[in-house]
């Protein structure tokens, strides 16, 4: 019975089956911890063990270039703002969801919706994340880039912005 419950799973649910929507949840979780404004509850997105078990080659090593060339600028940290979200006010997240969006012939996609709630009296608004993965060989799916939606047709690469920031 349980052998059908897990078959049953599997088909309804891929990205749980495959370990998508659980690597993404993660990062998800930590979005909503840091929103706290709770320095002893921060959880940071960049460790190096979570740059070298959670990222793609790609990202870690733009990550890297990044950080390096921010070092040299004399900046002490590369981001002045929340990296996932844009938010400077680490204003409290509400309700989450996870919605796979992979199409057959696209990379894998997952969809993140966060309500934003208000902390200086504005009206609360959606954040919108979508975690693009990779998976290279028998190895685990690894986040290769983070997109925010900004408006419209608009996205934030959290890669590009880095890849900018690499530069000299």
């Amino acid at each position: 019975m349980a052998g059908i419950a897990l078959a049953m799973l599997a088909v309804w649910t891929p990205a749980l089956a495959d370990g998508r929507e659980n690597l993404v949840r993660s990062y998800v979780d930590r979005i909503v911890v840091n929103s706290l404004d709770e320095p002893d509850r921060h959880d940071p997105y960049f460790t190096e063990i979570q740059l070298l078990n959670d990222f793609s080659d790609d990202f870690v090593n733009t990550y890297a270039e990044a950080l390096k060339a921010s070092r040299k600028r004399g900046n002490a940290a590369l981001f002045e703002t929340d990296p996932m979200t844009g938010d400077a006010n680490r204003c409290p997240i509400g309700k989450t969801g996870i919605v796979d969006r992979t199409p057959s012939d696209t990379r894998n996609m997952l969809d993140v919706k966060m309500d934003l709630l208000s902390c200086d009296g504005a009206a609360a608004r959606s954040i919108r994340l979508m975690f693009f993965l990779e998976k290279v060989g028998s190895e685990p799916y690894r986040i290769d880039d983070v997109l925010r939606f900004v408006e419209e047709g608009k996205w934030f690469s959290l890669q590009a912005w880095l890849e900018r920031r690499a530069r000299p």
